[in-house]
């Protein structure tokens, strides 16, 4: 017997034709049901794998894990971006599927719910855009403590932008008045530049900014790749 069934991509067609479109996910969507939410909202299968939801942070309110829309027993269609971290946890999209009711992309219902914020995997793709506007629909995203090593998201004008020997520095003022650098390294000017954010002329713009705090300095973030600094106006 095999250990899973594998899905048409149409599957994502019939959730997000935006995704779709954009070629978000594998070409083939496995299927296989759900033993056990963790307390992280880790998905444990039946036949022992473990899923996570790709290209959120901790789907929940600060450290409180948001209760998901699936339950053990259902079924679940999924399809696996890249190798198992070193918790075992393979990165995957991820879609309910209820009997009797249409698709549910998990990923996508939690940002646009306010119960995650995304974050940038690599392997994500063309799921990277399609996830950051379900969480701009959201209304109140969840809010995480500004403390050392945690991701964050942080949204605000840009007051200022310093160069250094080898860095630009993006100061903005988040919600709670506190200054956040965004610490961009000059050999990833170009890179950003050829994505559409021009660095050095992001004073005054409103930005949206995304990344892990600076294991030594919280207000820090470091900047490489375009996707973690979105420009609101």
């Amino acid at each position: 017997m095999p250990r899973f069934s594998m899905l048409p991509l149409c599957l994502l067609s019939l959730v997000s034709p935006a995704a779709a479109a954009e070629g978000c996910g594998p070409d083939r969507l496995e299927r296989g049901t759900l033993a056990q939410v963790s307390a992280d909202g880790d998905l444990r299968l039946a036949d022992g794998r473990s899923l996570r939801l790709a290209g959120l942070h901790r789907p929940g309110d600060g450290d409180k894990p948001a209760a998901l829309p699936v339950k053990a027993g259902d079924t679940l269609a999924f399809g696996v971006l890249d190798e198992a971290d070193r918790w075992s946890r393979l990165p995957a999209i991820v879609f309910a599927l209820p009997e009797g009711g249409d698709p549910v992309w998990l990923q996508e219902h939690l940002a646009a719910t306010g119960r995650a914020l995304v974050r940038w995997e690599t392997a994500l793709g063309g799921c990277w855009p399609l996830l950051a506007a379900a969480e701009a629909r959201a209304q109140a995203p969840p809010r995480l403590p500004a403390e050392a090593g945690r991701f964050a998201r942080v949204e605000g004008r840009v007051s200022r932008v310093g160069e250094g020997r080898s860095a630009h520095f993006v100061t903005i003022f988040d919600a709670d008045g506190q200054r956040v650098i965004g610490l961009v390294q000059k050999r990833h000017l170009k890179r950003l530049k050829d994505a559409g954010v021009d660095v050095a002329g992001l004073k005054g713009h409103i930005v949206r900014m995304r990344g892990v705090r600076g294991p030594r300095n919280p207000q820090v973030i470091a900047v490489s790749r375009a996707e973690q600094i979105e420009i609101v106006r």
